[in-house]
């Protein structure tokens, strides 16, 4: 990981299904953010997606332009695979191409590979290769060029966010991780700097946007604003969103019992880490906890404190963001 080294401000771009994130890294720490919620998440492959960019660099007025974008693990395949350390580069690049042709379930001229080498303790493990179709990539940075940014790379999320958290917390334990973003949730534990497991469940805060737009007659657009405004009266919108926060908290669960019944060998986690939309929900670390008996934290960036209070009030949803601004392969 490169941390805070590129001496050029970059921006981290988070494209989710519910919200755009944007964050300005320099080397003293987060100058600036953004969030521009997608009110129309169906269209949210669409190249349309370039307005909500643009939303949310307004509020973020960065000085850069370059941008790390972040791809959506469902839209990469991820494969492992060792090589001999002493391959000369060419025959290097050729077995990678190699690889990359048996794992694609498309042809090699449709993909867009890159790979990193793993490590444990200093002794080389391997390759981890991630691997999306050329026109998915060629459609984000249409859409990222469109707003107005120059692409410095393209990146995983996921990947980044485990990168960025391997240098915050202890490697040594198992730790789980929750990313409730706006319709799905992925439940991941992180050991020795890698994952260990990953589950994703169809649901995220959607569910709750839909749940309260029944209840008072909205739109889910309406609904969503409306929630994220604090616009919403007692009663019926604090049960909903009890119950939306138990649900969430009982899939977890369930992600744990599995992640206890397939890796026996690697132990409980000792500690969740939220990060997402729903981290920002008023009591979803609370639920969490009751429901898990599981110390529970909202992530946070450790930069925040230099990008003023909106960097603060949304540090969880931005994760995503910061963690691909750390990652500046420019």
């Amino acid at each position: 990981m490169q941390g805070l080294r590129p001496g050029r401000a970059v921006l981290g771009l988070d494209i989710g299904a519910g919200a755009v994130k944007v964050v300005e890294l320099t080397r003293g720490g987060i100058r600036s953010c953004g969030l521009s919620l997608r009110l129309r998440a169906e269209d949210a492959a669409r190249a349309a997606g370039h307005e909500a960019i643009r939303d949310a660099l307004r509020q973020a007025a960065p000085r850069t332009r370059r941008a790390v974008v972040g791809l959506d693990v469902g839209e990469i395949i991820e494969h492992r695979f060792a090589l001999p350390t002493d391959l000369p580069a060419l025959e290097l690049e050729e077995q990678v191409r190699l690889q990359a042709g048996q794992a694609a379930p498309f042809r090699l001229e449709e993909a867009a590979f890159d790979y990193i080498p793993e490590t444990t303790g200093g002794r080389a493990q391997g390759y981890r290769m991630a691997i999306a179709r050329a026109a998915t990539v060629e459609t984000l940075c249409r859409t990222v060029r469109l707003a107005g940014l120059s692409v410095a790379a393209v990146d995983v999320t996921a990947f980044a966010v485990q990168r960025a958290l391997a240098e915050m917390t202890d490697r040594d334990v198992p730790l789980a991780v929750l990313d409730a973003g706006h319709r799905q949730s992925r439940l991941s534990v992180h050991l020795g700097g890698g994952t260990v497991f990953h589950h994703r469940q169809p649901f995220g805060c959607s569910a709750l946007t839909g749940r309260l737009s029944s209840a008072y007659g909205l739109s889910e657009d309406d609904a969503k604003q409306s929630l994220a405004d604090c616009a919403l009266p007692d009663g019926a919108a604090s049960r909903i969103t009890k119950l939306f926060l138990k649900d969430l908290a009982r899939h977890a669960a369930r992600a744990i019992q599995l992640y206890l019944t397939s890796r026996r060998d690697a132990g409980p986690p000792e500690k969740m880490l939220l990060w997402g939309g729903a981290a920002l929900v008023h009591g979803a670390c609370k639920a969490l906890r009751d429901e898990l008996d599981l110390p529970v934290e909202a992530v946070s960036a450790p930069a925040a404190l230099n990008g003023g209070d909106r960097a603060r009030d949304f540090s969880p949803a931005l994760f995503g963001a910061y963690a691909l601004a750390l990652n500046d392969h420019a």
